[in-house]
């Protein structure tokens, strides 16, 4: 593939995860709220563009030929 280590180094790799569930699930808690806040970020996002191209119009209205 695309990774420069070899198949063994790649899986001999040891990822440490929090064996605490209450900590498993703080994270959980934390990563959900960032994905909340960015899907409303990206909404918000899309009505400013919506009212920006609306406002462009609005300043520039296209002749009916």
């Amino acid at each position: 593939g695309l990774l420069n280590i070899s198949a063994a180094d790649f899986f001999s790799i040891v990822l440490p995860t929090p064996t605490n569930r209450d900590e498993q699930q703080k994270i959980a808690h934390c990563l959900s709220s960032l994905d909340e806040v960015i899907g409303l970020d990206s909404h918000k996002l899309d009505a400013l563009k919506n009212l920006k191209k609306g406002l462009m119009q609005q300043l520039f209205p296209q002749e009916v030929a």
